[in-house]
């Protein structure tokens, strides 16, 4: 026999979040259901985790003591999760504001810039290090580019390799 004791109020409150979960993952299920059928197996493992998550309630239902399951159990039917999908850079956590931009469009902007601006660049080593154009880059590359042997700036004459 399992050992039951009281859920603490954080218990109670994670045991909330996990039933909505559950609830919400039974939900959406049938949603994907055609999807499942395209891919052999899917439909059986979206079974077996909802079996496996229903299991997980029950086994953690049971170590709570008998006089507060029918409450618990009557409470957990009126909980709901809500999903909130925030656009990206409009975050409450977020105070850089960053946005999405394709590859391939970045790539042409950013190629448009160095062709235009730095490819015949004449500026000093000192000049370079605080170029503004050179910081925009660099912020807004996903990688790093390395600067060829015998240059200061990494992007004087640097032109190909920007439409891939």
């Amino acid at each position: 026999m399992t050992e039951t004791k009281p859920l603490s109020g954080r218990e109670y409150a994670a045991l909330q979040s996990l039933f909505a979960a559950i609830s919400h993952f039974e939900e959406l299920t049938p949603t994907l259901e055609a999807r499942n059928r395209m891919v052999p197996g899917l439909s059986e493992d979206f079974a077996e985790v909802s079996g496996k998550l229903d299991s997980m309630l029950e086994r953690i239902l049971g170590t709570v003591p008998e006089t507060k399951l029918r409450h618990i159990k009557a409470d957990l039917q009126n909980v709901r999760l809500y999903i909130k999908i925030e656009p990206p850079g409009l975050s409450s956590k977020s105070t850089l504001g960053f946005s999405y931009t394709p590859t391939k469009t970045l790539n042409a902007l950013l190629g448009y810039l160095v062709e235009h601006e730095c490819l015949l660049c004449s500026q000093s080593p000192t000049e370079a290090r605080k170029c503004w154009i050179r910081k925009v880059i660099d912020e807004a590359l996903p990688h790093e580019v390395e600067a060829k042997d015998g240059e200061y700036c990494k992007y004087q004459n640097f032109a190909l390799g920007w439409e891939e």
